[in-house]
């Protein structure tokens, strides 16, 4: 029985082999695959892992490059058996072995494309042989596997040992669970950053007829002291023993630490500024608790991956302004004849079109007409759906630099 060209022997098994489909896996197993012979040569036979394939030598010699081309495939022959062995994997050797008699090289898209990849290495197969409907699928797979690689690498550098004093102190800020020491400075700068984020809020609940900072002013003023001269102190301390200082005074959480302490500073030079504009400067304050995500790597991984999905989100954020502005126009004009004062405008009803997306119903505003409210349900279910878009974005952009920092965490190159 012979099928577009290979033969079985007697009454092996015949492989089903589909000329059109050239991704199609082999489905029934067998010994022996065979081509027909043309007369211009002899049959070899190769041994892949038990797997015996047989082929007419003259269509090796089409491609004299490569393994099997050349003479360099006697380093594998064996006299003993009369063959050619070689230990590689026989499903994808059918697909190399394809190329030799059709010249034409497909690649099965349910093969791992690194192992594919290092087939046609072994063989000394380009990859430029392979067929336009399967190079693009290929060339995908194998860089979405070489990214994995990268990511998951580990690195070949013996790991670093601190030798200066600055190096040391580099090391205790940035990987503190190396010693007592680093873990102290750790857990103290949090804690401070707590009491001072504490101490900005309690300051302004009311005790009697003045509020708490006014009432305990000194006490207030001592804690806060402290605070901002140990944030300053390690600000200093990180700013001496950074490897590049300028690109660390560029880093965000740098420009936070100084911009949480300027408020303190501001009213020490000048206490007449007390009141007017310094009211606002006095918000920065409340940017300490930013600080805590250099204590906490899961919120910095949160961070990374809202800035990675920033196309996205500009998305998500176009579309939402977008039903904003459609819903909040249908359902002025719509409340115009039922005389309700609570839409004076469109931009007034943009308060309730936002906060029905958001599911948040804050009941202000309440459309009375039947195309309002009908208006109203939609622009809700339009909102669950919209703010859903991005979450899965976030998730995989979250999972990677989770892997990233699983393997880059306490690595700094000097």
């Amino acid at each position: 029985m012979a099928m577009n060209g290979i033969r079985g022997n007697g009454g092996s098994k015949t492989a089903q082999v589909f000329p059109n489909q050239p991704n199609a896996r082999r489905t029934t197993a067998r010994s022996r695959v065979t081509f027909k012979k043309n007369g211009n040569g002899d049959f070899i036979t190769i041994n892949v892992s038990g797997r015996i394939f047989e082929a007419d030598s003259s269509i090796f010699k089409q491609h004299p490059d490569t393994l099997l081309g050349s003479t360099r495939r006697d380093l594998f022959f064996d006299k003993s058996k009369n063959e050619y062995f070689f230990d590689r994997d026989p499903d994808l050797f059918s697909y190399i072995i394809q190329f030799y008699r059709k010249g034409t090289l497909h690649y099965p898209e349910d093969e791992c494309a690194c192992c594919f990849a290092g087939e046609l290495d072994f063989f000394g197969i380009v990859r430029n042989h392979l067929s336009d409907c399967c190079y693009e699928v290929f060339r995908e797979k194998h860089d979405e596997f070489i990214d994995y690689q990268k990511r998951h690498a580990k690195p070949e550098e013996e790991e670093f040992v601190p030798t200066t004093i600055r190096q040391k102190m580099w090391q205790l800020f940035e990987d503190p669970a190396q010693n007592f020491f680093g873990l102290l400075i750790h857990y103290v700068s949090a804690i401070l950053i707590v009491v001072s984020v504490a101490a900005s809020t309690v300051e302004t609940l009311p005790c009697g007829e003045i509020t708490c900072g006014n009432k305990y002013s000194e006490q207030f003023y001592i804690v806060e002291s402290m605070c901002v001269i140990a944030f300053t102190v390690e600000y200093l301390a990180r700013l001496y023993a950074a490897p590049a200082r300028l690109q660390f005074m560029k880093q965000f959480l740098s420009i936070i630490d100084v911009v949480a302490i300027i408020p303190y500073y501001v009213a020490l030079i000048s206490p007449e500024a007390v009141g007017g504009p310094f009211t606002v400067l006095r918000v920065f304050r409340i940017f300490r608790i930013v600080k805590m995500s250099r204590h906490n790597t899961k919120v910095r991984e949160a961070g990374s991956s809202l800035l990675a999905s920033l196309s996205e989100l500009r998305f998500v954020f176009v579309v939402l302004i977008t039903l904003v502005i459609l819903f909040s126009t249908i359902i002025y004009y719509a409340e115009m004849g039922e005389n309700n004062k609570s839409f004076e405008s469109i931009l007034a009803t943009f308060w309730y079109t936002i906060v029905t997306m958001t599911t948040l119903g804050y009941g202000d505003m309440t459309p009375l007409s039947i195309i309002g409210r009908i208006t109203g349900a939609i622009c809700s279910l339009s909102g669950i759906m919209v703010v859903a878009l991005p979450a899965p974005v976030l998730e995989k952009n979250f999972s990677r630099k989770k892997e990233i920092t699983l393997n880059n965490e306490n690595q700094y190159i000097w």
